[in-house]
Formats: structure tokens, sequence, C-alpha cells
């Protein structure tokens, strides 16, 4: 009986011995200045688990070459850990993506600040309008480049990324493309003059995906664009629907039907500080309840195809704007991985805690655009519920991943 006791014993730690050694994940890394090219010595490094609110697990300071390591006690390579560089007032990020062997290893970049403009310039804009019963919806959308040389993040508490917008619009909503894609609504500050605005997120050496966007009354079947960036733009496109609308520019030339969502479609190139994206549009607007919500399924279909011919690297920066903006549910998508699932009770045990992953990142999208949540706990809770549903897609079969990355990232 005591020898069966041991083997039974030895069985179980040869078992689990695996199991608790691949639960002990290693982090490391280096952080270097971008703007002087050398490595950031004595530089804070957090390491944050958004689960159940953004956690901080452990905090390092990094050596003399920019080196850090994070203990490997508590570190389990099937989390979702983000890594944190705190330099100058400006947060940087890094996703920690773990190998077969749970080894991650990330290289972040920080920059100097400065509050002094630098060069800035828009080098792709769209804006899409979409006139739905009694209103029109504009979205603008574009890739800002802050070229400084040397490079620095542009942080100014007067504003860093400002815009005019046409009178009589409701008020604008606006959203950055932050790390892994993700929208982060920014608040709109008022100007000094009418209909003047200004963002204070800062914009770090590169491209920034800024959107702003607003609904309009189209009771009269007429609507003015006149919205202005004081950035020189390189080139911008406006997408127009219902393709029946008529409109009249002296900025944008008509440039045929677009292929992917039937708007009609209007280009412009070369343009310089402040030019105003003056458009008339004028024709009956498409019918339907949807359209006083703004979360309308027309919507849906036609503005998020319609981004699948900007540059590349913008184009899920630009996807995810746009459904956030819209208030689309993630939730609805789910019906189209039921159609691909797969037989056995363990992925169906997976698809069901997708499915209400889902659907409470709805819900949540709800309730904070209802004004019930308060923004740092919405940010909190989303992040929580991604890192979720990130470790249970790892789980899944390859077929449900595969149809989730292709859906998701088919536009890169």
């Amino acid at each position: 009986m005591r020898s069966g006791r041991i083997s039974l014993v030895s069985v179980l730690l040869l078992v689990c011995l695996p199991a608790v050694l691949l639960a002990q994940g290693r982090i490391q890394g280096v952080v270097s200045n971008g703007t002087d090219g050398q490595p950031a010595a004595n530089q804070t490094v957090q390491l944050l688990l958004p689960r159940g609110g953004m956690q901080r697990v452990a905090a390092v300071t990094t050596d003399a070459s920019g080196r850090f390591v994070f203990p490997s006690a508590n570190i389990d390579p099937t989390s979702f850990y983000l890594v944190q560089a705190p330099y100058w007032g400006v947060d940087y990020n890094a996703p920690a993506q773990f190998d077969p062997e749970g080894t991650a290893t990330i290289s972040i970049t920080v920059y100097d600040s400065s509050a002094n403009v630098p060069p800035l310039r828009i080098q792709s804009a769209r804006v899409v309008v979409h006139a739905q019963g009694s209103k029109a919806h504009v979205q603008e959308m574009f890739a800002v480049r802050n070229a400084s040389d040397p490079p620095r993040s542009y942080v100014n508490p007067a504003g860093t990324f400002q815009f005019h917008l046409s009178p009589g619009i409701a008020e604008p909503n606006a959203a950055v493309a932050g790390l892994m894609n993700m929208p982060l609504p920014q608040p709109v500050n008022a100007g000094k003059g009418p209909g003047e605005y200004f963002l204070q997120y800062p914009l770090k050496p590169g491209l920034t995906v800024v959107m702003v966007a607003y609904d309009v009354d189209y009771s009269s079947n007429h609507l003015v664009l006149g919205d202005s960036y004081p950035y020189p733009i390189g080139n911008a496109e406006l997408l127009v629907s219902p393709p029946s609308l008529t409109v009249d520019s002296p900025l944008f030339k008509p440039a045929g039907t677009d292929a992917d969502t039937g708007s009609q479609k209007y280009v412009a190139a070369g343009l310089r500080n402040g030019t105003k994206l003056e458009a008339r549009l004028s024709g009956e607007a498409q019918g339907g309840e949807a359209a006083e919500s703004g979360q309308g399924e027309a919507q849906v279909k036609i503005l998020p195809n319609s981004l699948t011919r900007l540059d590349v690297p913008l184009l899920a920066c630009f996807l995810l704007l746009l459904l956030w903006a819209l208030g689309v549910r993630l939730a609805k998508e789910w019906p189209r991985f039921k159609e691909q699932r797969r037989a056995g009770s363990v992925q169906k045990e997976l698809e069901a805690t997708v499915d209400a992953l889902f659907n409470s990142l709805a819900d949540l999208d709800e309730l904070f655009t209802a004004g019930k949540v308060a923004e740092k706990q919405y940010w909190k809770e989303r992040l929580d519920l991604k890192a979720r549903l990130m470790a249970t897609l790892r789980k899944a079969s390859p077929l449900l991943l595969e149809s989730y990355a292709t859906r998701h990232t088919s536009s890169r």
C-alpha cells in the first residue's frame, strides 16, 4: 500500500512538474533613447497585468546598457502583460509576446519630450460621409506624422492636434490608435474660436492615427463640409454614400466608384496648411431607422470595407477606429465563427467562453457610450476582457483562430 502511494505521488510529480515549469515565464529586454541614440540607463520599467484593473506586477530599473529583466516568479506565459517605460511625461508600452520556451524579449524606444511644435503633416486623410435619414455621419481619419529631427515626442497642454469643424455639427468625438491598434477615446477640448478644437494626446515620432467623428443635420437634404486642419496633407480621399448624392467641390476630383463599398470616391493631393476640405453634398439620404442611432447595419457594411486601399501599415488602425466610432458590437461577428466551429465538447466550451467575452465587451462599450461607466474603469475592464479573450483564442482550434485572424487583419 505504501509503495503504491509513493508510486502515485511520483507519477503526479512527473505529470505536474512540466506544467509548473511552464508557468514560470521570463520577460527581458532593452530600453533605448531614440532622441540621442543611447541606451536608457537607470530607466524605470513596469510590468502591468490588465486583469481586474491595470495591476503593477513588478518594477525594475535598467542597467548601464539599458537592459532589464523581470523576476520569473509569478509570471505566467499564458497571460497577457504590458511592459511600460514612463519617460518625460509619456508612457511607452509594449506587449509581452512569449516564445514556446516562455520567454518574452522586448525592445522599447523612448524619446525626449518637447512643447515646441515639430514638423507635423498629415500623410493620408480620409473623409467618409454617410447620409441616412435626417442625419449625416462624418468620420475623418488622419495618419499624422511627427517628423521632428532629432525625434522627440510632442507634449503640450495647449494642444498637440488642432482642427476646425464646420458650424452646426453635434459634439465631436475623437480617438487615436494606441497599443495593438486599440482605439483610445480622447477628450475633445474647445479652442479659442467657434468651431476650433484640439487634442492633448502626445504625438510620438512617426505616425499617429487620429480620428474625428460627428453627426450633422441632413433633414434639408443638403450638407456643406468645410473642416480644416493646420497641417499639410499629402493625399486625401472623400467617400460619399449613398452614391446617388451630388457632390460639388473645388478641391476633390471625381475618381469613380469605390469597388469595395459602392460609395462615390473623390481625391485630392498636395494640400497646404489650413486647406478646407470643402464639398457641398445634396440629394436624398438613405432611409432607415438605423440612421438615428448611428449604429445601423448599413454603416457597418459600407465603412469598414472602404479602408482596404489606404497605406498598408494604417489599415488595421483605421478599421478599429471606425468600429469604435460607429458603436459596432463585436458580438455581431460571432455567428460567423459558429459556421466554422469544430465539433467536440472542449471546443464547444471554448466557443461559449469566446461568445461570452465578446458579449461582455459589447455590453461594456454600450455602458461607456451611455456614460454609465467611468473612463478609467472602462479601460481597465476592457483590457482585462481583451486579455482573457486572447488567452482563450490561443486554446481554440486552428480553424477558429484562422477565421478570427483573417476577418480582423485581412486589410493589413
